[in-house]
C-alpha cells in the first residue's frame, strides 16, 4: 500500500469513527509527517488526520501509524494530547442544538 493510499484509509477510518460518536466536522484530511514529535517528546513517522470539529470550529488531529495504520493518540491543541479511547466518546444527540 502506497503512503497516498495509507493517507486515504485514514482519512475514511476517522471519518467513519467521528460520525459514529456524532462529531461533527468541516473538513479532514490526512498527510504523512517524518519524524513528528511524539506525546512522549520522541520523534516518530506518523500519518496526522487534521480536522476542524464543527461547532467550537477547533482544529484537531489523530496520529497514526504508518506501518499498522493504527489510531495512536488525538491531538486537540498544541500541548494536549487524548487517548483515543476518550477522544472517541460519543457526544449527547443534542451537542449541535442550537435551542
Amino acid at each position: 500500500m502506497t503512503i497516498e493510499e495509507k493517507e486515504e484509509e485514514m482519512n475514511n477510518k476517522v471519518l467513519a469513527k467521528l460520525e459514529e460518536n456524532n462529531i461533527k466536522i468541516t473538513s479532514i484530511m490526512s498527510y504523512f509527517a517524518k519524524d513528528a514529535l511524539m506525546q512522549d517528546g520522541t520523534k516518530k513517522d506518523v500519518i496526522i488526520t487534521s480536522f476542524t470539529e464543527a461547532l467550537l470550529l477547533k482544529p484537531m488531529s489523530v496520529y497514526s501509524d504508518p506501518e499498522t495504520l493504527q489510531m495512536l493518540y488525538a491531538r486537540t491543541g498544541p500541548t494536549n494530547f487524548v487517548p483515543i479511547e476518550t477522544f472517541f466518546e460519543p457526544l449527547p444527540p443534542d451537542y449541535y442544538d442550537n435551542d
